[in-house]
């Protein structure tokens, strides 16, 4: 399986790749017991050049995150039955990348 790719039992959907600044950021959050889902969605090439971030935004039902690469944005969507836990580990696990609203 080629490197920017994810794939297992709480990798959702078709869409595989992995943008290099998510690539830590999946891995955590498939190890976590809470978390029953993640499913790796839209990536947006070609942006103005910055550092690595993350942005995580509680929706009905599911963590939306925007992880930003230096060139590169990847949105993530998180499903859990404890969503607070879920932002709260990650949180703590990426806190030099997260952007506060």
């Amino acid at each position: 399986m080629p490197k920017n790719h994810r794939s297992g039992k709480k990798i959702g959907r078709n869409h595989t790749t992995v943008i290099d600044a998510a690539e830590k950021v999946v891995d955590f959050l498939v190890k976590l017991p809470d978390v029953s889902k993640v499913i790796t969605g839209h990536i947006t090439n070609g942006i103005k050049t910055a550092p690595a971030s993350m942005k995580i935004e509680q929706k009905t039902g599911c963590l939306m995150i925007k992880v930003r690469g230096t060139k590169s944005i990847q949105e993530i969507s998180i499903f859990s039955k404890n969503l607070e836990e879920v932002q709260s580990q990650l949180e703590e696990a990426f806190q030099q990348y997260i952007q506060k609203k």
